[in-house]
């Protein structure tokens, strides 16, 4: 008897924890990443210079990317590469 008193509060206890760990991982599981929309300063070989400011002249041309859109963050110098980025506006080259 002695054995079930022990058990029985030991096996609920894995339970309630194993419980525990199975809700936690649900809800901080990865976020799926979201699709946001960059203005483009400049670009180079390579990667996409964005900025806040939009050109009023974005939409009128097909030579000069002026709006990406990415998944990806800048980096500390406001870059994304290219091969993380979707070119989506052109504006007439200067």
């Amino acid at each position: 008897m002695k054995t079930r008193k022990f058990i029985f509060p030991v096996l609920a206890a894995m339970i309630a924890v194993g419980a525990a760990f199975a809700t936690s991982e649900k809800a901080t599981g990865k976020s799926k990443p979201v699709l946001a929309t960059f203005n483009v300063d400049s670009e180079d070989a390579t990667s996409y210079h964005v900025t806040s400011v939009q050109d009023p002249d974005c939409g009128n041309g097909n030579d000069v990317t002026c709006k990406i859109s990415s998944t990806a963050t800048p980096d500390a110098n406001n870059r994304i590469l290219k091969t993380q980025a979707t070119a989506t506006d052109w504006r007439s080259a200067d």
